[in-house]
């Protein structure tokens, strides 16, 4: 579920940037920022102690991405801290994601698979959801070995599971039928 403050702060972040014409160097902000933010989960919190003066932990932002981010991507920090709603920020750059995701037609995919596929296994896959979807697929993949098979395919909206698990599940449940 979407709040408010990530749909005001993600979305003006969005509108900015699409005005700018720095939609794609924002984005790469955005990715470094999740990024930074998972593997530094202290940081967040920091920047959000009660017991540091606001212009303190703007100063904090500063001196860790001054120069190493786009001016608008440091000033939205800012503000966001300035405003008391930098514990929102994970959630506004998603927001800003999928606004971006929605402007240029891009599909969010993973694919499950039993073993790992290859580069042109991944290709291949990738052409033929967009061909299937119409749209621009950004295909992540992930293993399982408990699907022992085939594939598992994950949208956003839909989930698409030919997997040998499933097959089997399907089967048994199907038996357990006929004996009631």
């Amino acid at each position: 579920m979407r709040t408010d403050v990530q749909r005001e702060y993600g979305g003006a972040l969005w509108l900015l940037a699409s005005d700018e014409g720095c939609t794609d160097e924002i984005l790469e902000d955005v990715y470094g920022l999740q990024t930074v933010l998972r593997d530094n989960p202290d940081y967040l919190r920091l920047i959000c102690a009660p017991n540091i003066l606001v212009e303190e932990r703007v100063r904090l932002l500063d001196d860790a991405f001054r120069g190493r981010v786009h001016a608008y991507t440091l000033n939205f920090m800012k503000l966001l801290t300035e405003r008391g709603h930098f514990a929102c920020l994970p959630d506004c750059l998603t927001e800003y994601c999928r606004r971006y995701d929605e402007a240029n037609n891009i599909e969010n995919v993973t694919v499950v698979s039993a073993v790992p596929l290859t580069r042109e296994q991944k290709a291949a896959l990738g052409r033929k959801l967009s061909q299937k979807l119409e749209k621009n697929v950004r295909l992540s993949a992930k293993v399982d070995p408990s699907l022992l098979g085939g594939v598992r395919i994950e949208t956003e909206n839909a989930a698409l599971d030919g997997s040998v698990r499933q097959r089997i599940d399907n089967i048994r449940d199907a038996l357990r039928q006929a004996v009631l």
